[in-house]
């Protein structure tokens, strides 16, 4: 009982900085966007964050202590910061000629919608190496 409060507690933790965090790196504002009632800025934000969950759930399973799912945790947190500034770049390079974020804060829908399943998919090939 004690271990699932302390990795259920810990666990929290991430997630909540996570959510914290990633509004500092972006070059929108997430929060005014989504209070904005902007669609693309809940799919790339819930896109995130599930991503996220899903790395913290997989560092859970695998860890062996706390200080374990700590860092593999922050890995996980970092990762997807990672993510977020390669599509900012491809998207300003390759794909749409202009940043991400800008497509983001006019609302466009479609990159909102590939970068989220580029987070999960991402998440789901880093999750299982998140293992000693």
């Amino acid at each position: 009982m004690v271990a699932f409060l302390l990795y259920s507690f810990v666990g929290f933790l991430l997630l909540i900085a996570s959510i914290l965090l990633i509004p500092l790196v972006t070059p929108h504002n997430e929060w005014k966007l989504i209070r904005e009632k902007n669609r693309a800025a809940v799919i790339v934000f819930g896109g995130q964050i599930y991503a996220i969950s899903n790395n913290l759930y997989s560092a859970i399973a695998n860890s062996i202590s706390i200080p374990d799912f700590l860092l593999f945790g922050a890995l996980a947190v970092l990762w997807q910061i990672v993510l977020f500034l390669l599509v900012e770049w491809m998207a300003a390079k390759v794909f749409y000629k202009q940043r991400f974020s800008k497509l983001i804060e006019a609302g466009e829908l479609e990159p909102a919608l590939l970068f989220a399943v580029f987070a999960v998919a991402v998440s789901n090939v880093i999750s299982p190496s998140l293992i000693w």
